[in-house]
């Protein structure tokens, strides 16, 4: 891999979703459960050794105690390293130990979709996180929706709370055709300010464009807690 390869994909890296049914009854459980297993020192050096520069956790919006949802977004810059990671027998073992279902995925970050990073002002505290997930005609015809709705809106975006906005397509297995799946997730830090502008018309109707069918659509906050992140 060339120079040029590797920076691109150390700054642009994988984004590992995992989405699934707690197996702990409550999050309390849940969190003693995640703490212990992909929280434990020794598993947040290797995975981190492997490639996972980021690991974060999430609950529904307004879930309360008794979630039964759970989601995990990690950033890796070593796809060989995932594999290897996720491999481990007893890595498999301990998710199984969160989780009773789960749906895990692979997404690359989706080439020439337009993306943004805004820095927080001091004391906006509150973090949001608005994931979408729905299947797109063609990678062109996407690209070109999606930025233009992203580019036209990213103004008042702002001005709701907006922090960041970043698109993905799944990865497909080698020697396969691109993905037509695609994946977004955008960061607020006002909740209020997040809903009413996904509720405004001109986003909508964008937004409807993007996909060939119904997209899934979820809001997730941090659970309460100690949870161990990176």
């Amino acid at each position: 891999m060339s120079n040029e390869q590797d920076i691109t994909q150390a700054t642009s890296p994988y984004l590992l979703a995992i989405r699934g049914a707690l197996a702990p009854t409550t999050l309390e459980a849940a969190r003693a459960v995640h703490n212990e297993t992909a929280g434990a020192p020794a598993n947040v050096e290797a995975a981190r050794t492997m490639g996972d520069l980021s690991h974060m956790v999430y609950v529904p919006v307004q879930s309360g105690s008794e979630a039964r949802e759970f989601l995990i977004l990690d950033l890796w810059n070593s796809l060989e390293g995932l594999n290897g990671f996720f491999e481990n027998p007893q890595v498999q073992h301990q998710a199984g130990l969160i989780f009773t279902e789960r749906d895990p995925v692979v997404w690359m970050p989706a080439s020439g979709f337009a993306s943004y990073h805004l820095p927080a002002p001091h004391g906006k505290n509150e973090r949001i996180v608005a994931v979408v997930r729905g299947k797109v005609q063609s990678h062109e015809q996407a690209r070109s929706v999606h930025n233009s709705i992203v580019s036209g809106a990213v103004n008042r975006a702002r001005r709701a709370g907006a922090l960041s906005h970043d698109a993905y397509v799944r990865l497909a297995p080698p020697d396969s055709p691109e993905s037509l799946q695609f994946f977004a997730v955008d960061v607020w830090m006002d909740a209020a300010g997040m809903g009413q502008f996904y509720q405004d018309p001109e986003f909508l109707s964008g937004f409807e464009q993007l996909f060939t069918e119904e997209a899934s659509t979820s809001v997730w906050v941090h659970p309460a807690g100690d949870w161990v992140e990176w």
